[in-house]
């Protein structure tokens, strides 16, 4: 491949679409800040890594054709835009994108001005189990009820040391892994009425999230979230046909109509187990290859964020 591409970060998410370019034959030029994280990617990837960021790197460099940015929430839309702002057309960018609404819409603005393309990485919406769902509810004339768990680890969360500002906005964050492909599979939400009660230390404004509504297409759709008890995440999505459960979310579970009886979907490949899962087909997609047009805007992400 001949366009230039970075890849932004050096951590953990990082590494994993390092794997995947590789195995796609793209060789990134991996972009970090300080030179030991640069010279520990390099030695563990193989890749050209250099240590600066992005304005250092832009100034000696070309500007890429496309990037991947993998970096932490607080830094996402300030490299975003900095890419943009020196004519990066194409930018995959880890979710949610920005800390908030107010960062999300401000780099849908530059990214529309600019006439570029930023797609934000819900890798979810490219598990084996959701295509292998998505693709069972179009055989059976689309989605008629839906009802989806983003229930968090609270005590787990607190632990990792996320800054304040993230945990304020932890349901966009991170609970929206849920929500984004919750909606992928039914449709977009048409009418919404929620409620919020109780508050943890690290969220004060809600602990419980209940709501139902109707998504575009008419399928009727209900959620609860307790980030103050036990949970998982989870989806069960009906066809007039088959219930299609995700729970674990990288599991595909069907009951077919008249029984009881619920059987686990083998995968089509190995892709999420040599892979993070979901990673290799998102970025496959982005590449503009299958699946591209299943890759969320920007634009769509704040004007459901």
């Amino acid at each position: 491949m001949t366009e230039q591409i970075w890849l932004i970060g050096a951590g953990r998410m990082a590494r994993a679409y390092a794997d995947v370019l590789k195995a796609l034959d793209v060789v990134p030029l991996v972009i970090c800040r300080s030179a030991a994280s640069a010279e520990r990617f390099a030695e563990e990837t193989g890749l050209r890594t250099v240590s600066g960021g992005i304005t250092a790197a832009l100034a000696s460099n070309p500007v890429p054709d496309r990037a991947v940015i993998a970096i932490d929430v607080t830094e996402l839309a300030a490299a975003a835009a900095s890419l943009l702002e020196a004519g990066c057309r194409h930018i995959l960018i880890e979710k949610p994108a920005g800390v908030n609404h107010g960062e999300v819409s401000g780099l849908a603005d530059i990214a529309q001005a600019k006439d570029a393309h930023i797609h934000v990485a819900y890798n979810r919406r490219f598990y084996g189990s959701v295509l292998q769902a998505r693709q069972g509810l179009e055989e059976d004339g689309g989605a008629v009820s839906m009802t989806f768990d983003f229930t968090e680890a609270s005590d787990a969360i607190v632990k990792i040391g996320h800054r304040p500002e993230v945990l304020d906005e932890w349901l966009l964050a991170n609970s929206t892994h849920v929500i984004d492909t919750a909606f992928f599979l039914a449709g977009a939400p048409d009418q919404w009425m929620g409620a919020i009660d109780g508050s943890l230390e690290w969220h004060p404004r809600a602990a419980r999230f209940a709501g139902h509504g109707r998504t575009h297409g008419g399928a009727l759709f209900s959620y609860l979230a307790d980030w103050d008890a036990p949970g998982r995440w989870a989806i069960e999505i009906s066809s007039r046909l088959r219930r299609f459960i995700l729970k674990p979310m990288e599991q595909l579970q069907i009951q077919h109509r008249g029984s009881f009886k619920v059987e686990i979907s083998a995968p089509a490949d190995d892709l999420d187990e040599r892979f993070k899962p979901g990673l290799f087909r998102q970025t496959r997609a982005f590449l503009g290859g299958e699946g591209a047009d299943l890759l969320p805007t920007v634009a769509g992400h704040r004007d459901r964020s």
